[in-house]
């Protein structure tokens, strides 16, 4: 019986002890996949700004992860919601957004500025910005 017991309570060890370290491992995949996104974007400078992933969610092969940008000089900021999913074991960006309805004309980064923006675009509908 005791062996049992002993049994039982080193397998289901095993598992949380497993189940972490994936976890761990999946954000860590979702951080260098962010910074790789970054990095691979020719109009962003990203030695005028700090970064911090603030929060990552996974589910299953989904995940989403809030990331703060600071820039530097200032004390302009903004952050935006990166949506990731798992595909053949990689992990990679599928949307990312501005997060919390953030009004880039309050305060923020300007829009033309931002981590994902698109360059000098503005939304649908947004009057011309001279």
């Amino acid at each position: 019986m005791n062996r049992r017991i002993l049994t039982c309570t080193m397998i289901f060890l095993l598992a949380v002890t497993a189940g972490c370290k994936k976890q761990a491992n999946d954000q860590d995949a979702i951080r260098a996949t962010i910074d790789k996104h970054l990095n691979a974007r020719a109009d962003l400078n990203l030695s005028a700004m700090d970064r911090e992933v603030k929060q990552i969610s996974v589910n299953g092969d989904h995940a989403t992860a809030q990331v703060e940008f600071r820039l530097k000089q200032g004390n302009a900021s903004m952050q935006v919601e990166y949506a990731l999913d798992r595909q053949g074991g990689e992990w990679t960006i599928t949307n990312s957004q501005p997060a919390g309805g953030q009004n880039p004309h309050s305060g923020g980064m300007p829009l033309p500025n931002s981590p994902d923006s698109g360059g000098n675009s503005t939304p649908q509908g947004h009057p011309p910005v001279n």
